[in-house]
């Protein structure tokens, strides 16, 4: 009886790419008796087969057995035990139809590839393809709001997606779900694609190569944009498309046109806690910024740009420095080319640079966040009296967004500063803030205002993650409509009684309609103003995210988009190496 497989995980290398290709020469042994490798056919297409026989030996003892050795007082009679596993693992490799597949089978197997070239998304978009949306049984999906959230479900049973609660602000990673017409086949979609089938009927080679046939062409199907919108629309490139990339993004840096390029650090960091180092000398003074941005590179020379290239991007850091600590942190560092966020237009199609990656943006998919943005945001203009306020903090040699928010609310007697307020939610602990101030003038509607400073993407959607985060568990969380209500009556405000009496006691009370949700971007008035339309992509995808849940679901008034002038100063110090004076 022929062999067959219940089960199997594929990868699909990107077009053109040959089986020597995906190979690390530099980590393929000569053949023995412990490595060889398989050339052969199937059906007529080419088949390369690696498998290794290794022995693994462990002569550590594993923790628990150190534990208990601890109080064996003769060494003679502690216990130690070599532990050793002795098994083969493979790798296989099909060209069908001048398109590699790769299946590793055991722990090593995977060891050889080269993983760069190779589609990281192959998996979850031939499996969002071919299972559709009816018959899923876990999805994994993450949600960057105040917090990114890594969210798993699992369902008792196969179930649309409708049932599994996905919602528009999650980008989807990962689905398991039934084929439509054969319940005994389940596809695992995430870089890689894992083909499981129950019952008697296994994996043979012949089902093996109509599959491979099948993933190929369902991998390029656009049917998964309407079945999972929350999947992001942003495609793998070549690397030479990347490279080509590259070398435009350093032509527009050396021409300083910065309209599209902003410097942001990777990660969501607190500015009350930061600045910035473009060097950690050991001996010489380092620069200190407060912020950091991208006409720096020229204007305190951190490149040199008569001679500039991508890898100059690469090899230069950007280093936190801890107020806290006095001193620059030289572990937390982070590689300016990652730190980049670009937009770049390229023969006719939109690509992306995001933590040193560069992707494709779908064009259905650009003209409809760009469309939204344009057509349905509304920008709007704040009294000029609240404009060029300076937002400096002399004592920090920060420019900080509390400082706007207190004078702000210390020039306007309507308004209550709700900016670094400890309110809690539900049953968590007491760290969040509602919005930065509330806006009350003795008529509809209340004004609830967020502020962030303009800058990188990062700093822009948390901007409107707040947002959207804050004002629907304002509706629907008694804890902290308790707390925002506590908070008003301690705020000292002259207007305490009126906005209590407009702000419900009774949750049922406190519906959208009464509100409007207003989100300012202070931006240094010694610059453009910025505009909605400038705003980096995945920025405007959240802002039309934050508008949809606001606007259309939880009925808010309406909601409006600033940018606010505002006086920075651009505060750098020296210091040396580990807080040297």
């Amino acid at each position: 009886m022929a062999s067959e497989l219940g089960k199997i995980s594929i990868y699909l290398a990107k077009e053109g790419k040959t089986f020597a290709d995906v190979i690390d020469e530099a980590k393929l042994p000569n053949e023995s008796d412990s490595f060889k490798i398989r050339d052969f056919e199937v059906d007529g297409y080419p088949v390369r087969f690696f498998c290794k026989h290794a022995t693994t030996v462990k002569p550590e003892n594993p923790p628990w057995l150190d534990f208990v050795n601890d109080k064996m007082n003769e060494d003679d009679r502690k216990i130690y035990f070599d532990s050793y596993s002795k098994r083969p693992s493979g790798l296989l490799l099909i060209n069908i139809e001048a398109r590699v597949l790769a299946a590793s089978f055991g722990i090593g197997g995977g060891t050889l590839l080269r993983k760069f070239q190779f589609l990281d998304d192959f998996g979850i978009k031939a499996a969002m393809n071919m299972c559709g949306n009816k018959e899923l049984r876990q999805t994994k999906s993450s949600t960057h709001a105040i917090t990114t959230q890594n969210i798993d479900r699992q369902l008792s049973k196969p179930s649309d997606s409708f049932s599994f609660g996905l919602n528009e602000a999650e980008f989807l990673q990962y689905i398991s779900a039934h084929l439509p017409d054969n319940s005994k086949v389940t596809l695992q979609g995430k870089d890689t694609l894992t083909l499981k089938i129950i019952g008697d009927e296994k994996l043979s080679w012949d089902k093996l190569i109509e599959y491979g046939k099948i993933f190929i062409e369902e991998y390029g199907s656009d049917k998964y944009k309407e079945l999972f919108p929350n999947y992001p629309n942003l495609q793998n490139i070549e690397k030479e498309k990347s490279e080509e990339l590259d070398l435009k993004l350093v032509e527009k840096i050396i021409d300083e046109e910065y309209d599209r390029i902003h410097l942001s650090i990777p990660e969501f960091i607190a500015d009350d806690e930061f600045s910035f180092s473009y060097t950690n000398y050991n001996k010489k003074e380092n620069k200190i910024y407060s912020h950091i941005d991208v006409s720096q590179l020229k204007t305190n020379n951190v490149l040199d740009f008569n001679a500039l290239t991508p890898d100059d991007t690469k090899k230069k850091y950007i280093y936190a420095y801890s107020h806290e600590q006095d001193q620059i942190l030289g572990y937390k560092k982070w590689e300016l080319y990652r730190c980049m966020v670009a937009e770049i237009e390229c023969e006719g199609e939109y690509f992306v640079l995001s933590n040193g990656v560069w992707r494709k943006v779908d064009d259905e998919f650009y003209k409809l966040i760009t469309n939204f943005v344009d057509d349905v945001i509304e920008e709007e203009d704040i009294s000029e009296q609240f404009k060029n306020i300076c937002i400096a903090d002399l004592e920090r040699s920060q420019n900080r967004e509390e400082v706007f928010n207190k004078r702000y609310c210390e020039m306007n007697g309507n308004a209550i500063l709700f900016d670094q307020a400890k309110l809690r939610i539900g049953q968590g602990s007491k760290d969040k803030e509602f919005c930065d101030f509330f806006e009350y003038k003795g008529n509809d509607p209340a004004w609830i205002i967020h502020v962030k400073k303009h800058g990188g993407a990062d700093a822009i959607n948390y901007l409107f993650s707040q947002a959207r985060f804050y004002c629907e568990f304002f509706l629907g969380d008694e804890v902290f409509l308790k707390e925002i209500r506590d908070h008003i009556s301690n705020s000292g405000n002259g207007n305490t009684d009126a906005v209590l009496q407009y702000v419900k006691e009774d949750q049922s009370e406190v519906i959208g309609k009464d509100y409007s949700v207003k989100m300012w971007l202070l931006f240094d008035n010694k610059k453009p103003a910025p505009k909605k339309a400038d705003l980096p992509l995945m920025a405007k995808y959240d802002l039309k995210l934050t508008y949809e849940r606001l606007r259309n679901v939880l009925k808010y008034n309406d909601i409006k988009l600033s940018m606010v002038p505002v006086e920075v100063i651009n505060f750098t110090i020296s210091k040396k190496k580990s807080g040297d004076k």
